[in-house]
């Protein structure tokens, strides 16, 4: 008897712990970004955005919806006051329909100007007031010393068509970089 009721108290306190995570995890629009953890200094650096929004969430939008990403030390407020290198800056395509989810996914680049780990700043913006209604800061990225100089090396052994010292400086490219950056 007393196993069962301590099974029983087990059961309940488990689907009680995963109610409430979902309970709080809940977020009406979410902002996924993928990008590269390790990136070149003055070389394109790609991100893509998916965004998702439940139904109804964004109807009250009265101007197109842009989502707007930069590359910054810090993210500040808003797209507008954040310093640093503009990844994306685009309308988002379709704009969202009234009563209706919402699905999307856009993809920019830009280059980053300075060396250090960085903050990607992703804000989804109403144009003209700037009006937000979802941003995400969760991603950094490494603006690597190592990375640029293997990869620049690697660079230039391609234009010179010399194939040993290429796939030799190929691969240090790959170890100092990881595999998300083009070379």
């Amino acid at each position: 008897m007393k196993r069962a009721l301590a099974a029983a108290a087990v059961l309940a306190a488990a689907a009680f712990g995963a109610a409430s995570a979902v309970g709080d995890s809940f977020t009406p629009v979410v902002l996924n970004v993928k990008i590269a953890s390790v990136a070149r200094l003055h070389k394109p650096l790609r991100v893509r955005v998916s965004v998702t929004a439940d139904a109804g969430v964004l109807d009250t939008a009265t101007a197109p919806l842009r989502i707007r990403v930069k590359l910054a030390g810090e993210c500040g407020g808003t797209f507008e006051y954040t310093p640093g290198v503009v990844l994306l800056d685009k309308q988002l395509k379709p704009q969202p329909s009234t009563g209706h989810p919402y699905s999307a996914t856009t993809s920019g680049s830009g280059k980053p100007n300075r060396y250090g780990t960085q903050t990607v700043c992703v804000f989804l913006e109403e144009e003209g007031d700037d009006r937000q209604f979802a941003t995400n800061t969760s991603e950094q990225v490494n603006v690597s010393r190592p990375c640029t100089r293997a990869a620049a090396r690697y660079d230039v052994a391609e234009r010179r068509h010399r194939r040993l010292a290429a796939a030799r400086d190929r691969r240090a490219a790959r170890r100092a970089c990881g595999n998300g950056v083009p070379l």
